[in-house]
């Protein structure tokens, strides 16, 4: 391992939870780095973070061993101490403990939405958190609590929707259904949606439709489950603040899975290196593996909040103890001090982390640059041809800090998000390639705006940066202007084109394997499987058509389903053929859009056991059977 990756694998395991990342990262890594190279990428580029909460106690600090619980309005200010309340607050029943759970929008300190809650218990303190709104992803709903406990006879499930949610139906396992309710707090920017089942049934996932009963889809209740990896070991250890540890084995040994409510939050090595304790900071929660002398754990975070977690071993016989706390820091991305104690309360180890930033983990390599709206740019260094850029002072709800890495005339862009001051703003910015004239984003109204270049001194490459107002406008594209005069486009993907079209029956085109499509003006390409929306891929940019992001190096743009795989390609092709990264073939006959955008569309039934990582290729027929492209080796397209 050289010098930057070692570098960056620090940054990796001592910031993961800092990190932002854009809605296709992880698309992009799979499709553009195959083998190292997209294993160097993934250090620098962000881990999906869970928003869920939990029920947890929260405790007001009385110092080591002298916490002191609150009533439920002594809660809910304690909660709102560093937040500004965002519409009404609505009150529904815990069925659960036969009690109220409060549920409100607020805005955090650092001006991104949460949903937070109060919920009585009936005998035990009440308990509450809240949960950053993960604006980045824009999904229609996000699971966010349960109110399920062993030997509760019925739960209740709440979470997050977006405004065209009009309707909720919980579903089991067994495929029973249980209809739910969405909730709209007044003044609110979201909705809150909720469903109260049998405890003894197994809730799955819910699905979803609009005001006017048209299907939006399904969401799953284990948004992480498809993470998890490796054959269980080992029986489940419950711990504190709803959290869930087990052993399983994995091609890298035993590896411990945390979960919540049926949601996997991180998967972690079973073995301590030099350190006594291994915590993982997520969002309400630490938690995470200590010595076997260590009997308890206290944290103290950079706005004071300290957390005490008591161990206990685990009965695998790994050689460790376990924890798990509830998490109250206003801003735990600033880092903390951990201390361990032994059973008679003395000191056997701390770290201090409080105050670390992302730049002494990840060096600046020529000077720090500073753009408006107080952020700070900085490189990371070059390695293997890929360069090292960092950002810090955007805003989101794990940090403010975040890298990616590109390699030459690659467009991977960073984003700064800023809430305050309103209506707030995103900044986009990224390296300069050598043969690059200009940059410009494409909003989704279509106005242009170009970016500024700026080279630090002593930086390895000039970066581009440009800024666009919070608001109804989104970003549609970014294209770049070769110094020959050619313009290349990278699209984005608007992730709610298809719930946007969901009243557009009519409109859509047919496809096979159930799958239907649809243009929206100004830059909306909208899928549908069986009626429900699907997956999207980039749409024809403002007063453009869909013809003119097909290039020689990019003859097609593809994606998948549940249940289908599809796409479009040039007007002139007639068949496309897929091979999967794991050996298995697919035809699928394309025809002629039908909404003047000079490409054809293609679908075919999802083949049982595909798998699209990097080594997927798709080959394009004319109606003589003449090949007229061909992808190279890689992932989601």
């Amino acid at each position: 391992m050289n010098e930057l990756e070692e570098r960056l694998r620090a940054a990796f395991d001592a910031r993961a939870q800092s990190f932002e990342t854009s809605p296709d990262a992880w698309a992009r890594m799979r499709e553009r780095r195959p083998g190292r190279r997209r294993a160097i990428r993934a250090l620098v580029a962000a881990l999906p973070v869970v928003l869920l909460a939990v029920f947890v106690p929260v405790l007001l600090s009385g110092g080591p061993g002298g916490n002191t619980a609150v009533d439920a309005d002594t809660l809910y200010q304690a909660l709102m101490r560093d937040r500004t309340p965002e519409g009404e607050t609505v009150t529904v029943d815990n069925p659960t403990e036969g009690k109220s759970l409060r549920l409100w929008f607020a805005k955090a300190k650092l001006g991104y939405p949460e949903l937070c809650f109060v919920a009585e218990r009936a005998d035990a303190p009440p308990e509450g958190g809240c949960v950053s709104v993960d604006e980045e992803q824009d999904k229609p709903t996000r699971f966010v609590g349960s109110t399920l406990r062993d030997g509760a006879e019925t739960a209740l499930d709440w979470g997050i929707a977006t405004q065209d949610v009009g309707g909720v139906t919980g579903v089991t396992a067994d495929g029973q259904r249980f209809p739910g309710t969405v909730l709209r707090p007044s003044g609110a920017s979201y909705r809150v949606w909720t469903v109260t089942y049998p405890a003894r049934h197994d809730m799955s996932a819910i699905e979803l439709t609009d005001d006017q009963g048209r299907a939006l889809g399904r969401a799953s209740r284990d948004v992480l489950k498809e993470q998890q990896r490796g054959v269980a070991v080992g029986a489940s250890v419950e711990l504190p603040a709803g959290v869930t540890a087990r052993p399983h084995r994995t091609d890298q040994g035993t590896e411990v899975v945390w979960t919540r409510h049926g949601a996997v939050l991180t998967m972690t090595p079973s073995k301590l290196q030099e350190q006594a304790v291994a915590a993982y900071v997520e969002e309400n929660t630490v938690s995470g593996l200590a010595r076997e002398d260590v009997a308890r754990v206290e944290f103290t975070f950079a706005d004071g909040t300290k957390v005490d977690a008591a161990t206990r071993p685990d009965p695998w016989g790994l050689g460790v103890t376990l924890f798990s706390a509830m998490n109250p820091a206003s801003d735990p991305g600033r880092g903390h001090r951990v201390v361990a104690y032994d059973s008679s309360g003395a000191e056997v180890w701390s770290h201090d982390g409080t105050g670390r930033s992302l730049m002494d983990d990840v060096p600046a390599v020529g000077e720090v640059m500073t753009l408006p709206g107080e952020l700070r740019v900085w490189f990371g260094g070059t390695s293997q041809g890929m360069t090292t850029l960092c950002q810090s002072g955007g805003v989101s709800p794990y940090g403010t800090s975040s890298c990616a890495g590109s390699t030459e005339g690659e467009m991977f862009p960073l984003k700064a998000v800023k809430y305050l001051p309103e209506p707030g703003s995103t900044t986009y910015l990224g390296v300069v390639g050598k043969a690059w004239e200009s940059v410009t984003a494409v909003l989704s109204d279509g106005r242009r705006l170009d970016a500024a270049f700026l080279r630090g001194k002593d930086t390895p490459a000039p970066i581009w940066h440009v800024t666009i107002p919070a608001g109804d406008v989104a970003l549609a594209a970014l294209t770049v202007k070769t110094k020959d005069g050619r313009i290349d486009r990278h699209p984005q993907t608007d992730p709610s084109c298809a719930r946007k079209a969901a009243g557009t029956e009519a409109d859509r085109q047919a496809l096979p394997a159930g799958v239907t499509a649809l243009v929206v003006a100004p830059s909306c390409l909208a899928f549908f499987e069986n009626g429900a929306p699907a997956p999207g891929l980039p749409g024809p940019l403002p007063g453009e058509k869909l013809s003119d992001l097909l290039t020689s190096d990019r003859p097609v743009y593809w994606t998948y389903g549940d249940t289908a795989w599809y796409g479009y390609a040039s007007a002139d092709t007639a068949k496309v053929e897929l091979h999967s990264s794991n050996g298995l073939t697919a035809t699928a006959e394309a025809v002629p859009d039908r909404f003047g955008q000079d490409v054809a569309l293609f679908a075919l039934p999802l083949p049982e056991g595909a798998r699209f990582a990097s080594g997927t290729t798709a080959i394009g027929y004319d109606a003589e059977g003449k090949k007229l492209w061909s992808t190279p080796e890689k992932g989601i397209s």
